[in-house]
């Protein structure tokens, strides 16, 4: 049996032939990442604070003034400048990119609140890396990283699909954006997965109670604890 390769951060990385099979149970975390300010990002603010600037001070020039003054000439000038610069930078400005998280559930973006869209390992289709984003594709949803806001996360994704799904890797050349350090990502305790009602990979047997289930520590497959192959069916990882 081969030596496991440690991983980044000091965490050995199963080796091909290592028993991954865990309960629902066993412990799981994940790293989150905050997004960098770019200067594009710095730029839409701008924008957006001058167009507020620019409304508010029509909108005071038209309907604000003494009635005496009446309204300003300038004031529907103001109103419409304003107006205009809001309106471009809503439609072209670049999105405020979200945190990122990484970790034993999958890859996760926080949408606002508590609300966390993830996809698990196991749900990835596609991983397609471009010149400014790196995007992870779900059935019916995907993931959109920024690399010039998120390295670190982008980094963590294409490091962790290597070990955990390395077949959705072969398309992508190993990086220098894979060595990213994961700087000052906060780690978190994740809760046990939620696997009540999924089917099992290997027998589509339904999952009626929580501890019949087994859960591939590589991509995280869900079986039913009498249907387990030797093998993770999606990743290939040693379970037996």
């Amino acid at each position: 049996m081969g030596e496991a390769k440690t991983k980044k951060g000091g965490k050995k990385a199963p080796s091909r032939d290592e028993v991954v099979l865990k309960l629902r149970s066993d412990p799981r975390t994940e790293k989150r990442f905050e997004p960098k300010s770019s200067p594009s990002a710095i730029l839409s603010v701008l924008a957006f604070s001058v167009a507020a600037v620019l409304v508010g001070a029509g909108t005071y020039g038209q309907w604000l003034r003494d009635e005496a003054l009446g309204p300003h000439k300038a004031a529907p000038y103001l109103l419409a400048a304003g107006a205009a610069v809001l309106l471009v930078t809503a439609l072209f400005g670049p999105r405020a990119a979200l945190p990122i998280r990484v970790g034993d559930a999958g890859v996760g973006v926080e949408k606002g609140g508590n609300e966390i869209e993830r996809i698990a390992w196991n749900a990835v289709r596609r991983l397609v890396l471009g010149d400014r984003t790196l995007t992870v594709e779900g059935e019916g949803t995907s993931i959109v990283i920024s690399l010039a806001a998120l390295p670190e996360a982008a980094g963590k994704v294409l490091r962790e699909a290597r070990e955990r799904i390395p077949a959705k890797m072969e398309d992508i050349a190993a990086g220098a954006l894979e060595n990213a350090n994961e700087g000052s990502a906060e780690t978190l305790p994740l809760e046990p997965a939620q696997v009540a009602g999924l089917k099992c990979k290997a027998s589509g047997k339904l999952i009626a109670f929580e501890r019949d289930a087994r859960l591939c520590g590589r991509c995280g497959e869900v079986y039913h604890k009498d249907a387990v192959p030797k093998r993770c069916a999606t990743c290939d990882a040693r379970l037996k």
